[in-house]
Formats: structure tokens, sequence, C-alpha cells
């Protein structure tokens, strides 16, 4: 079997040749110069290969995983290594194609910043089980761990794409020790709901008298905070007692610029729009709101930046007459939260100027859905129904995500299975 070159000594040295005093060995022109042990083989193409070592058993261990690779057809050539992850990983995100020009702009970001910027200028070859271990340790140091989850699979199906081309032979994130500290995408959704209706009442006081209606949006529509933001007048059909409310559009944000845009996941063949119920009162209350604060034309491209303009009567909009921003409206909810006594400040700066609250992102305007959901399941909406009703596609997600535990559930059950045996009597 061969063995590793010894690159400081002669292999075979002349007779009254003077040998080293470290080694006993005659030396090399090479000798004490650069790795010592050398591994040679030849790759599948017959070619001869090679790779420095300072240790002979480095060397050997090596040289018998190429020959044995060669032999069982898994050979990949050491120099393929050598390619940088940030080549890889743009390579990965040109082949990334989306119906909604947002999507790709989300993946970049996430790519750019949080792959490529502290990982990308490593060779392929240098990251291992722990370098993977580190990047994790401190991304959760500066994002949530769902988001971290996220940037997670980027990563590995970067890397697995590398494994696909052949510049490596394994996939670092798939090892059992990363696996054990990698970050779950979600979280279970809590026992009991976020916000009750009563604290939603509560809190619907302490918004501006312009954005109280939003609440029963959140709560009586089950609307994510864009589509609010970006609900017309226009999507609702008035008449009649079957009163229904069009979903078909958001506000959210295209490389920091407003714009319209399907509901979440919507594309232009799949734009994910939706029809819910619109109950009289709430149809009531919404009326009344729009004659203290009639809707408001607004002109926003649509998808993207650099999209057509599209003009959109509003319900909800600033005092100025502009569509609303999420980072302005979550100060206010935050400040609603921090009166009804959810959250805490953790400094005393006015609100909008600074001012900071301890973490309650389960507090956020997207409560409002859950609370719709578990509404509805109290009383006897089918799990396939509240999946259409909040834009799912499956409802398993529904009950896994979106529905809590009611009050007097235990005694509803009771009740319930009291009635079938009394009606068997």
């Amino acid at each position: 079997m061969a063995e590793p070159y010894d690159r400081w000594h002669k292999k075979r040295p002349q007779p009254g040749e003077e040998k080293c005093r470290a080694h006993g060995k005659v030396p090399s022109s090479e000798h004490g110069r650069g790795k010592r042990w050398l591994a040679r083989w030849r790759d599948p193409d017959g070619q001869q290969q090679s790779e420095s070592f300072d240790r002979y058993e480095d060397a050997r261990q090596h040289l018998t995983r190429m020959r044995g690779a060669v032999d069982d057809g898994t050979y990949i050539a050491p120099k393929n290594g050598d390619t940088l992850l940030k080549t890889v990983a743009e390579q990965w995100l040109a082949n990334q194609t989306f119906g909604n020009p947002r999507t790709y702009h989300q993946y970049e970001s996430r790519v750019r910043n949080h792959i490529i910027g502290p990982l990308g200028d490593l060779k392929l070859r240098q990251i291992k089980a722990s370098t993977i271990q580190t990047w994790i340790k401190r991304r959760l140091q500066v994002l949530d761990g769902t988001t971290v989850g996220l940037v997670f699979t980027h990563l590995s199906s970067i890397l697995t794409m590398a494994v696909d081309d052949d510049l490596i032979p394994k996939n670092p994130c798939d090892t059992g020790s990363v696996k054990r500290v990698k970050p779950r995408r979600s979280k279970k959704a809590s026992k009991d709901v976020p916000l009750s209706w009563e604290q939603t009442d509560d809190l619907r006081k302490h918004l501006p008298d312009r954005y109280q209606a939003a609440v029963d949006c959140g709560r009586g529509l089950g609307m994510r905070q864009g589509e609010i933001f970006g609900f017309s007048p226009d999507d609702v059909d008035w008449s009649g007692d079957d009163k229904t409310v069009h979903i078909c559009r958001q506000i959210t944000h295209h490389r920091g610029t407003l714009v319209f845009a399907p509901p979440k996941g919507g594309a232009k063949d799949d734009p994910k729009d939706r029809r819910v119920p619109l109950d009289e009162d709430l149809a009531t209350l919404l009326r009344a709101h729009m004659r203290e604060f009639p809707a408001v034309e607004v002109t926003l491209p649509w998808l993207e930046k650099d999209g057509e303009l599209v003009t959109v009567r509003l319900i909800f909009t600033t005092r100025e007459r502009k569509a609303l921003n999420k980072n302005y409206f979550n100060y206010l909810w935050k400040a609603a939260l921090e009166a009804i006594g959810v959250i805490k400040a953790v400094n005393d700066k006015p609100v909008g100027k600074g001012r900071k609250w301890e973490e309650c992102r389960d507090k956020m305007m997207h409560a409002l859905r859950h609370l719709f959901a578990s509404e509805a399941i109290k009383e006897g909406v089918d799990v396939y129904t509240l999946t259409d009703l909040l834009g799912h596609e499956d409802p398993a997600f529904t009950l896994r995500r979106y529905v809590h535990r009611v009050g007097d559930a235990a005694e509803k059950a009771r009740r319930a299975i009291g009635r079938r045996y009394r009606v068997a009597e």
C-alpha cells in the first residue's frame, strides 16, 4: 500500500551522505521548507494529485480517504473545496425564481446579510460542523430564533448544492452536532390566546381614534396587519344580509418603499385573495368610522419599488393622508399594550422618540388573527372553513398555530357529552 512521501529526506541517498541530526536521515533540497509529508494519489482520470501535511498520520489518513473514494466512485478533488462560499451562494441566489419579486428580495437580503457577510470569504472545505455551530450562536445574538432557523435552511440548501456539484463530499449542516443546536424555524402556539377579547377592548381605547377600528378588522375579519393597512371600502359588498369582504391586497415594503401587493404568499398567477363574511354590527362600526375618517385615495407602486402605480381608497391612513407604515403603527400598538398593563417599558423616553418595551412578539397586531381563529372555533366553525377564512392552505397548520384554549371549554365538553347520554335515555 502506498505511503506518504517524505519531502524533507532523500528516499535513495548516496553512500556517505551526511544525515540530519533531527531525524537521522539524509536531507533533501527541500529540507525544513513547507510541510514535510506529501500524500500522492491518482484521480479517476489517472492524473496524479497531491496534498502536503505537517504530520505523517494526517497524510496517511488523507491518502487512505482519497484512494478509497477513487475506488468506490465518491471521489471529489480536494481543490474543488477551495471554492469560496460566497461564489456558491451567489449562484444559488441567481437560480431562485419566485412569482413575487419581493420574495426574491427577502431571500437575497437574508443570504447577503447573514450568510455571505459572516461566512462568504471562507473556502468550502474550511466550513466544518463547528463553523456552523459558531455561526448559529452569533446569529442568535442579533436575530430571533425563527429567523435564524429560516436563514439556516438557506445555508443548508446552498451547501447541499455544493455537494451536488461535487465541490465538497458532505453538507456540514446535516451533521448530528449541528442538528442538536439549530434553532426551530417556528414555535408552537401558546395554549392560551395571546390577547383576550376583553384585553383588545381595552387596548382599542388607547389607540388614536382614527385607528381604533383596525382592531375590529383583525379580530372580526382575521386580517393580517398589512391587509388592514391596505383595506378599502371598495373591497366590501355592503348590500343585503350576506355582506362579505374581499381581502385582495396588503401594504408592505419592497427595498425600503411602501407598495401594494397581494396577500401573504400571493403572486400574479395565484394572488391568495379570499372572502370573509362581514357581520352587520361590524359593518355598522366600519361605516361609523368612515363617516368620521373618510377613505383617502393613496397611490403606491404595485408589488415592487418600480412597479406600476396603483391608486386605492384606503380606510386607514395617517393624519397626513398617507399609507400606514408598520414601524410607526407598532409604536402606537406597544404604547397601548403598556397602557393596559400587558407589557412594560424598559426606558423613559417618549413614544416614537426612542421608547422601548420588553419583548412582546406574540402580543403584536397579529394576535388579533389568533383571537379571530379561537373565537370562530369556540362558536363551532369547522377547521376547514376557518383555514379558508384565514388564507391558509393546511388545516393542520391552522390548528397547530392559531387555535387556543377557550374559557369554559371543559364545562362545554361535559354538557355536550351529557346531552348525548340524555338523548340515549
